[in-house]
């Protein structure tokens, strides 16, 4: 998971979960997110080809604040809180985008439109677009207030695993299996091995990326110049 936090700290004293044990997760965990106030930590979960279950958790000690079972038909791949906090979505190999109420656990919407696995969603900071990235090898905008598609980007030649927002605006990161990661349409430098997750500052003016190499690479938003590769 590469996840920026914008709150001041967080702690979480205690393990969510055992190995050994099939409850809360029976099975892999895909997605995490944290709640934009930084109370809450949503974990997506499930059994392959069967559910995927989405959980609350309270990030201060690990107790449970709520479930939403099968929230999707198979594993949640990607998770993404709007601006506000309020609604949650998710993406699944089940090839659907799901948009839930965090108060009421209540679905809101279901986006179809990917013909193929939904790898990642990312919220946009005006909350009005979502975007998703799939195994059918295009990347997708939404807007959220009509559920209707607004941009379908393609020209990739294996699956997206990871999107993000770039500041404000509608820029996205994209990367994949291409072992490419763009940003508005622009390769960024120094990658060259499949990219499994991005993730961009707050402010819009840093872009990290980890990828099968086990390499941690940071860029500038602004140029797209390789600052460091840990």
């Amino acid at each position: 998971l590469l996840s920026w936090k914008n709150t001041a700290q967080w702690n979480l004293s205690s393990h969510i979960g055992d190995q050994s044990k099939e409850d809360p997760f029976p099975d892999r965990i895909l997605a995490l997110a944290f709640h934009p106030q930084g109370h809450l930590l949503a974990a997506g979960s499930g059994i392959p080809s069967r559910d995927g279950n989405l959980s609350f958790w309270r990030v201060s000690d690990g107790t449970r604040e709520g479930v939403i079972e099968k929230a999707h038909l198979d594993t949640i791949t990607g998770l993404a809180f709007s601006p506000g906090g309020h609604r949650i979505a998710s993406s699944s190999t089940d090839r659907y985008l799901k948009i839930h109420e965090v108060e009421t656990l209540e679905l809101a919407d279901q986006l179809e439109g990917h013909t193929n696995h939904v790898l990642d969603v990312a919220w946009s900071a005006d909350g009005e677009t979502l975007a998703s990235a799939g195994a059918d090898h295009v990347a997708k905008l939404w807007a959220v207030a009509t559920s209707k598609q607004k941009k379908t980007e393609g020209g990739f030649k294996k699956e997206l695993t990871t999107i993000a927002f770039v500041g404000t605006g509608e820029t996205i990161v994209t990367g994949g299996g291409d072992k490419i990661l763009k940003a508005g349409g622009q390769n960024l430098a120094g990658v060259d091995d499949f990219v499994y997750d991005a993730a961009v500052s707050p402010d819009g003016s840093i872009i990290v990326a980890g990828g099968e190499k086990g390499i941690l690479r940071v860029w500038q938003a602004s140029d797209r110049k390789l600052l460091y590769s840990f």
